[in-house]
């Protein structure tokens, strides 16, 4: 079965869950530098079981002026990681080989709209088969995707906290 017949919406098993938590993988035997500034490796604390998790997330955008490095929940807001964070800030950020506490922001609607579309204009086919793998669409405009923001929320993680890597 091909990536683009996939539906993300559900939470993935088998060998699609072994893949998605590859990044996982690399950053635990130190090879980090591997993902590059595309995935960002969140460890937060489940709201239900007070667990700490990891959650590798693509990358929407790093804006180098307010050094912040934005990431879309596209299976939506009542993504486990998502309302982990929401609940209780996340722990710590790993992008690359480089990790830190951060501090965050849930993006405002407005605002995540407009770095989607940055970011569509930057990965056109990408963004397009993410959409349709994780069972989102909308007619183009920017009204359209004004309002697939509510399914698609932005987080922020910026390191204004400490300008250290973590320890």
């Amino acid at each position: 079965m091909s990536i683009k017949n996939w539906n993300f919406r559900s939470k993935p098993t088998g060998v699609w869950k072994r893949v998605l938590r590859l990044p996982i993988y690399l950053s635990r035997a130190h090879l980090g530098f591997l993902m590059g500034e595309r995935i960002l490796l969140l460890s937060h604390r489940g709201r239900v079981s007070g667990q700490i998790h990891q959650t590798p997330v693509e990358v929407v955008a790093h804006d180098r002026t307010t050094r912040e490095y934005i990431v879309c929940s596209g299976t939506g807001p009542r993504a486990d990681w998502y309302l982990n964070i929401a609940d209780s800030p996340a722990i710590t950020v790993q992008v690359g080989s480089r990790q830190w506490r951060p501090a965050q922001r849930m993006l405002p609607q407005d605002e995540a709209a407009l770095r989607f579309n940055e970011y569509e204009n930057l990965h056109p086919k990408t963004s397009r088969r993410l959409l349709r793998s994780m069972g989102n669409s909308y007619d183009g405009t920017d009204e359209g995707r004004f309002e697939m923001m509510v399914r698609m929320p932005m987080v922020a993680f910026s390191d204004h906290r400490n300008d250290q890597s973590a320890r």
